[in-house]
């Protein structure tokens, strides 16, 4: 079955991935953040820890439910996990906001994928 804008009813292992990938994300962005919290940082990086697990919780929603908005939805989530990736970066002697960056990347790839998949022509 089709549905509207390119989304198929179907669950491709890409999408599957995709989904995993962006509860990974979230939770590795809240566990950060009350990381963060303990080690007294910044409101800024909380927030935006906080963002990019809420972004990505949403994003993951979208596909699991086949919606149409999901394409801006991963791309937006993409754009989220870059931003937050490249803020948990100023920490690089710190193991753990570079296991979160990384975690981000990784999730930020899979969703600018899954964005041009199924973007409109």
């Amino acid at each position: 079955m089709k549905m509207e804008m390119g989304m198929s009813m179907e669950r491709t292992p890409a999408m599957q991935r995709c989904m995993d990938d962006c509860c990974h994300c979230m939770t590795m962005c809240m566990e950060t953040m009350m990381y963060c919290m303990s080690k007294n940082m910044g409101m800024q990086m909380m927030s935006m820890l906080q963002d990019c697990a809420d972004m990505c919780q949403l994003a993951s929603r979208c596909m699991m439910r086949f919606s149409t908005m999901s394409p801006r939805m991963c791309g937006m989530c993409a754009e989220m996990c870059t931003m937050c990736a490249t803020m948990c970066d100023q920490f690089s002697n710190d193991k753990t906001m570079m296991r979160c960056a990384e975690m981000c990347r990784r999730c930020a790839e899979c969703c600018k994928s899954m964005a041009h998949a199924h973007a409109v022509a």
